[in-house]
């Protein structure tokens, strides 16, 4: 096993643009670590459309365990959230999107989940905060309009709810119930 480990490391020296033992580590082993961090991505993914819950939190928490920053920790985080939100579990579900936003603070999925989480416990506050966060990073976020939509006009906020209603139509989503509600309000 040395001897390939020692061949493997003399080969990518010899590669042109290598400059060391840190190359290998980021150019060889870290590929294998992302393409290994992809693969259980990828699986909790499918196991979380199947509706296979417990198998794709082993996938997304392997990837949270993993030794090297793939890069993908926040999106195992994020879905982490989204089992924990399906299972009930609020709280461990805000913790698990505050860690991606931690890892990624540019993450609009992570702020549009974690404003998802809030609105679920009544934070409306914390949710409104954190779907204009998601906003802020992705301004054709049209679920976030949406939601900010329902949120405003249940705090008959009209005007800003009619504002995001029309910009979640702009950006594709759908807002019929939304916009049933609204001309019910006069709106």
């Amino acid at each position: 096993m040395k001897e390939k480990v020692a061949a493997f490391v003399l080969a990518f020296l010899l590669l042109p643009g290598a400059t060391g033992l840190g190359a290998e580590i980021s150019g060889g082993l870290l590929h294998g670590e992302h393409q290994a961090a992809l693969r259980h991505i990828n699986n909790g993914l499918q196991d979380l459309a199947d509706k296979r819950l417990y198998w794709a939190k082993k996938e997304f928490e392997f990837v949270t365990r993993m030794k090297y920053d793939t890069g993908l920790k926040p999106v195992a985080y994020l879905n982490l959230g989204v089992i924990h939100y399906l299972e009930g579990n609020i709280d461990k579900a805000i913790q698990h999107y505050q860690k991606a936003i931690e890892l990624r603070p540019q993450y609009a999925e992570a702020y549009f989940n974690l404003g998802s989480a809030h609105y679920k416990r009544k934070e409306l506050k914390k949710a409104e905060e954190a779907y204009l966060k998601a906003i802020e990073l992705q301004p054709e976020y049209g679920r976030a309009h949406y939601s900010l939509g329902i949120l405003y006009l249940e705090q008959k906020k009209y005007d800003l709810a009619s504002k995001h209603a029309e910009k979640a139509e702009e950006y594709g989503v759908s807002y019929k119930t939304l916009k049933e509600r609204l001309n019910k309000a006069g709106y």
